[in-house]
C-alpha cells in the first residue's frame, strides 16, 4: 500500500511541474484525459495509467529540459508560441498530437545539445 501512495505522490509532483507552463485543461489534452482526471492526479486521489501515464512522463521530460533554459514564464511562452524550428507550429499543438520527439529535439537544441 505504501508503494502505491509513494507513486501517487510522484505523479502529484509531475503534474505540479507541468503546471509551470500549462493549464490543467492543456495537460488533459496532451495526456488524453479530462480535467477532472488531472485534478485527481494533482490531489493524489488517483494516478495515470497506460498511454496517459506515458504522455505525462514525456511531458515531464519536456518541462525539465525547458527548465534548463527558461524560468516558468519563459516555459509558458515557449510552449504556446509558434516556433520556426517546429515548422511554424506551437509545441503545445505538437504535444497534443503526441509528437513528443519533435518537441524534445527542439528543446535539446535550445539547451545546447541532446540530453538523452
Amino acid at each position: 500500500m505504501a508503494v502505491g501512495k509513494a507513486q501517487t505522490l510522484v505523479y502529484t509532483r509531475v503534474v505540479a511541474d507541468a503546471r509551470r507552463g500549462l493549464t490543467v485543461s492543456e495537460i488533459g489534452g496532451i495526456t488524453g484525459v479530462s480535467e477532472r482526471s488531472v485534478h485527481n492526479w494533482a490531489a493524489g486521489k488517483s494516478r495515470p495509467e497506460g498511454e496517459s501515464r506515458d504522455r505525462l512522463l514525456e511531458l515531464k521530460y519536456v518541462i525539465e529540459g525547458l527548465s534548463d533554459v527558461y524560468e516558468d514564464e519563459g516555459i509558458e511562452i515557449w510552449l504556446h508560441s509558434r516556433q520556426r524550428s517546429l515548422g511554424g507550429q506551437s509545441p503545445l499543438e505538437l504535444l497534443r498530437d503526441g509528437r513528443f520527439d519533435e518537441v524534445l529535439d527542439a528543446v535539446d537544441r535550445l539547451a545546447g545539445g541532446p540530453r538523452r
